[in-house]
């Protein structure tokens, strides 16, 4: 007779919340704060480049896929209205917010803002909407899965195709948030074995070396860090040749790769950081704030070394607990989260709209 794992009969349980999410949310987010921190500290460091590449392999890729994956409900009444209010508008709020952050921090000439042109870490939510916009019709074509593949390989060719409207990083991506899609819950059990994690275990650490190797030990020229962001044209990455399109493919299947070892070492009950993960939008979009500031003090000209390197890390990690703590959800709710029911029509004016004959 089959027995059934405590954990997981409680996921199956109806309505219960399904903690795995949240800690793979958690983790993503934390690792997106420490991204940002090391940034300005890659050029001083092959081991902090090393974990950076690592982290850029698979932080965005996987939470893609998971926003992808809580796309499912596309085509229920009220879900256009639902992204509008949840990601459109939150995209306006702090794509302003930012740019006049932006303009004080660095003392900059005039306030550059731009809707169609994300700023920074505001492309994620620019594409997120685009996603969402174009799912419905996508998943009606025949092959979904193979074409956006293909687009992702051939926007890389477009030398047009970088900051506007954030084309590129929306194509590119877009694989991620569309296999997150067609996922089940039960493809994430099959993750789960003892074995599967041991090798993920491996895996995951394995990638630091492997990136340390190769971008200071080798006559490999390939400049990770551009090719993992996803957003520069083959030939910015000085690659015009015909076959770029395969590096991006292959970086793409590392980062699927990656994604799977993260995923199997994710665990599923519930933890003291689960609450966290289930605030991670609150996170990504107010983390900015303070990195941007952390960047105009250049500490890493001031004091660089192993102290600032454990300073950021430590830090990084702290930032991601307070901006996902209960009480900044509360003073930050207004903006991320605003009530804009009057901003839409009411089911009744909707109604009568649709009976006007056309």
């Amino acid at each position: 007779m089959r027995t059934i794992n405590p954990e997981q009969a409680k996921s199956k349980t109806p309505n219960s919340r399904d903690y795995f999410f949240d800690n793979v949310k958690f983790i993503l987010i934390v690792l997106v704060v420490l991204g940002h921190g090391y940034r300005p500290l890659i050029d001083e460091s092959p081991i902090i480049k090393s974990v950076y590449l690592t982290i850029y392999t698979f932080h965005m890729p996987l939470m893609i896929l998971i926003s992808g994956y809580f796309a499912k409900s596309f085509n229920k009444e009220g879900q256009s209205k639902k992204v509008i209010a949840t990601i459109l508008i939150p995209y306006i709020i702090f794509q302003i917010l930012y740019s006049l952050y932006d303009h004080f921090v660095y003392e900059t000439d005039a306030i550059n803002f731009s809707i169609l042109e994300p700023y920074w870490i505001m492309w994620f939510m620019f594409s997120l909407f685009l996603w969402r916009l174009i799912l419905p019709y996508f998943v009606n074509l025949k092959y979904p899965l193979v074409t956006s593949f293909a687009l992702a390989i051939l926007i890389g060719y477009v030398d047009d195709a970088d900051q506007f409207m954030s084309l590129s990083r929306t194509v590119a991506f877009f694989p991620f948030f569309l296999t997150g899609f067609y996922l089940q819950r039960h493809h994430f059990e099959k993750l789960f074995s003892s074995w599967m994690r041991f090798l993920s275990g491996i895996g995951i650490l394995a990638l630091v070396p492997m990136f340390f190797y190769l971008d200071f030990h080798t006559s490999i020229d390939l400049n990770f860090r551009k090719w993992l962001y996803f957003v520069f044209p083959y030939e910015d990455v000085g690659y015009p040749e015909w076959y770029a399109g395969g590096i991006r493919l292959a970086m793409i299947a590392l980062a699927f790769l990656a994604s799977i070892f993260v995923l199997a070492l994710t665990p599923r009950r519930k933890t003291f950081f689960s609450k966290i993960g289930s605030r991670s939008l609150y996170v990504y979009l107010l983390h900015g704030f303070f990195i941007k500031a952390y960047d105009a003090m250049d500490l890493d000209d001031k004091f660089p070394g192993p102290v600032l390197y454990i300073s950021v890390t430590l830090a990084s990690i702290a930032l991601a607990f307070l901006l996902g703590s209960r009480w900044v959800q509360q003073i930050s709710h207004p903006l991320l989260q605003p009530k804009v029911h009057w901003f839409f029509r009411k089911k009744t004016e909707s109604r009568k709209l649709d009976n006007v004959p056309g």
